[in-house]
């Protein structure tokens, strides 16, 4: 991922502006995972990766859905990966952000067009990557709602720290993932990327509203995706 440009950093103490997040926050450090979908091989050997992890982790899954829109074509990979590593067959649909406009105003879109999904299904959600766990955990409680047995989400990336933790936890989902956030940082601290920078960030990921502080920016909103 280092290889393909996935991480970026800015520099504020030499005049660099900071990364403005989805949420409206804003933070030295951006992990590009959905970015890779242009380059087919990496894409494909991550998400072949995770499949095995998976399979060893939750080996009853029936079906894998993917969070629009990082996690649909991820997830498209890694439901062909577990169908040619297990011999069963594995359908896939994927979860809007928010419900659709016209038509049948589905939030699952996939699963209306298949009989398999007439019955209860054991499902896994799948992200590119897993911040504050907030998208991972609605879309199981939204298949839950739809008569689906959702317990398990996977991930290219996983923050992993203890607000992702605890919504996991009390919502009765379990994450597995290829890599942490701390690993790839420690290995872009091997290929060179300046440790100045690389604990910049750290900092931020641990104390969002100090680093605020630090560089006299607004402090983040409190929610997070």
């Amino acid at each position: 991922m280092l290889g393909a440009h996935a991480l970026a950093l800015r520099d504020l103490e030499n005049g660099e502006e900071p990364f403005v997040y989805s949420s409206g926050n804003k933070g030295p450090g951006y992990v590009m995972v959905k970015g890779l979908v242009s380059q087919r091989r990496l894409m494909t050997a991550l998400c072949y990766q995770l499949a095995t992890r998976i399979l060893v982790s939750f080996p009853d899954i029936e079906y894998v859905s993917g969070n629009a829109t990082g996690g649909m074509v991820p997830a498209w990979i890694v439901a062909g990966a577990l169908e040619k590593l297990s011999g069963r067959e594995i359908p896939y649909f994927y979860v809007r952000g928010t419900r659709k406009v016209g038509g049948h105003g589905e939030l699952l879109t996939g699963d209306k067009n298949n009989d398999f999904f007439s019955a209860t299904r054991r499902g896994l959600v799948l992200e590119e990557l897993v911040n504050f766990a907030q998208t991972t955990t609605n879309s199981a409680i939204v298949q839950r709602n739809a008569g689906h047995d959702v317990r398990h989400a996977a991930g290219i990336l996983f923050y992993d720290h203890k607000h992702a933790k605890e919504r996991l936890n009390s919502t009765g989902v379990s994450l597995t993932y290829l890599m942490t956030l701390e690993q790839l940082l420690r290995l872009a601290e091997t290929r060179g990327v300046p440790t100045r920078l690389l604990d910049d960030y750290r900092y931020y990921i641990t104390n969002p509203d100090g680093w605020c502080r630090r560089h006299g920016i607004t402090a983040p909103v409190k929610e997070n995706a």
